[in-house]
């Protein structure tokens, strides 16, 4: 457990640094926003894979599985319709590669803990039990499986699209319970 938030920690700090640096170079005239841009493109071309400045040697093939490559797509992303959310009450989602986050489903009332993986250029989603914050003690949130996506998130030019799958109880889609989330979570997602 120390080792893992020893990792977060250590995470948080160097993209701590980087977003200072990049923020404190953006006030130099002879820089254009157009760098910025194609950094971030190749920052997630590494994350999918793929390769837009021509590079066929199979590095992006190793930087895409590589625990680097999953670090740098670790940040947080603020729903399109929701940019007013800026202190991030419900329409955010902290990507992590390595532990869990928190996800609202709804505003004050239901919060769940998930993990992320990787699936191909893919991330699923997981649930990963009831986070402290949540009120509503009626659903039964100890049947939910772990092991079956809820979410699964697909990665485009400036963010990623969430397509929200459900809670599954036994194998099936728990029915009474598919639409937690969708309403709050599913969507297109920019960084913050």
């Amino acid at each position: 457990m120390k080792i893992k938030l020893l990792l977060i920690c250590f995470g948080i700090a160097l993209f701590s640094c980087k977003d200072q640096e990049k923020t404190e170079s953006t006030s130099d005239p002879n820089v254009s926003t157009e760098s910025y841009e194609r950094a971030d493109q190749e920052e997630m071309d590494h994350f999918t894979g793929n390769s837009s400045t021509g590079n066929t040697s199979g590095e992006n093939e190793i930087l895409a599985d590589s625990p680097s490559a999953s670090a740098m797509i670790s940040r947080v992303y603020i729903k399109d319709n929701h940019k007013e959310d800026r202190n991030c009450n419900c329409y955010c989602i902290d990507v992590t590669t390595t532990g869990n986050a928190e996800l609202c489903l709804k505003e004050g009332e239901l919060y769940i803990n998930s993990r992320f993986s990787k699936n191909g250029n893919d991330i699923n989603i997981y649930y990963a039990g009831k986070s402290s914050k949540t009120t509503d003690a009626d659903i039964p949130w100890d049947q939910f499986e772990t092991g079956t996506p809820i979410a699964v998130i697909s990665p485009n030019k400036n963010g990623f699209k969430l397509d929200w799958k459900g809670f599954s109880i036994n194998g099936d889609l728990a029915m009474d319970y598919a639409i937690l989330g969708k309403k709050t979570l599913e969507g297109t997602y920019k960084r913050k």
